[in-house]
């Protein structure tokens, strides 16, 4: 698993957390905490997959997806500001976020030896988060009907990053791996974390299964022509797989 040209994975993950995003009109807009405001429910599993290629000696790209959906619906406590619109205290409302990740890392290798490995190198988050809020609206405090209120956006977050593997035998490895941004890129700004910890197993020589238990926390401002505003949004759980190593 250490020597391998190509490493792929291909699983489910599992992952709940905390969710608020807030979107701005003429005035800042309130910040909707999807979990608690609206009694949104996590997806119970979403797809994972992740493919390794060992290019040169000391080289390597790594790329990694997963998703997670939330959904939800119930009577407000208190008005939420959405855009322009207004969602009155004691309306339904209905809501839904979809959050897919694509990582794409190119590392060298600056330490390794008969059981471990470690290294470090740059990359990119590519972020897409759609959200929506559906209900009765308020514009200048007059009732619009029911209407649904969407935002989206792109969110390419490069970062630098670095990752330790340890094998205690021909068929365990272990794996960790960090990466991290503080920046202003574009139309985004804020901070992203990303921790992987996790284990596989070799049960032949090229089919393998894993395990990984995932961080992932995004706190930023968006100001682009579909969304502004800011995204919190922090989800931590465990990946299961299927390896292939070759």
């Amino acid at each position: 698993m250490l020597t391998a040209k190509y490493h792929a994975a291909v699983g489910a993950y599992f992952g709940s957390g905390d969710f608020k995003i807030s979107v701005d009109g003429t005035t800042e807009g309130t910040g909707i905490d999807f979990n608690r405001s609206l009694d949104a429910d996590e997806s119970s599993a979403s797809p994972f997959g992740s493919l390794r290629w060992r290019f040169g000696e000391k080289w390597s790209l790594g790329m990694q997806a997963f998703q997670l959906e939330v959904s939800g619906g119930r009577v407000l406590q208190q008005d939420v500001q959405f855009g322009d619109v207004t969602f009155r205290q004691g309306s339904r409302v209905d809501a839904g976020l979809d959050t897919s990740v694509i990582r794409a890392f190119v590392g060298r290798t600056f330490s390794t030896g008969p059981q471990y490995e470690f290294g470090a190198g740059v990359g990119l988050h590519w972020m897409q988060l759609d959200a929506f809020l559906s209900g009765e609206i308020f514009v200048n405090d007059q009732s619009s009907g029911i209407s649904r209120e969407n935002v989206s956006a792109d969110l390419p977050l490069p970062n630098i990053g670095a990752w330790y593997w340890y094998a205690p035998s021909n068929r365990w490895l272990f794996t960790s791996r960090l990466d991290w941004l503080s920046a202003s890129v574009g139309d985004y700004s804020g901070s992203l974390w990303n921790v992987g910890l996790g284990v596989q197993y070799q049960m032949t020589k090229h089919f393998g299964i894993g395990a990984e238990y995932e961080y992932f926390d995004l706190d930023g401002d968006v100001d682009d022509s579909n969304w502004t505003g800011s995204a919190n949004i922090s989800t931590t759980g465990p990946s299961l797989f299927l390896t292939a190593t070759w």
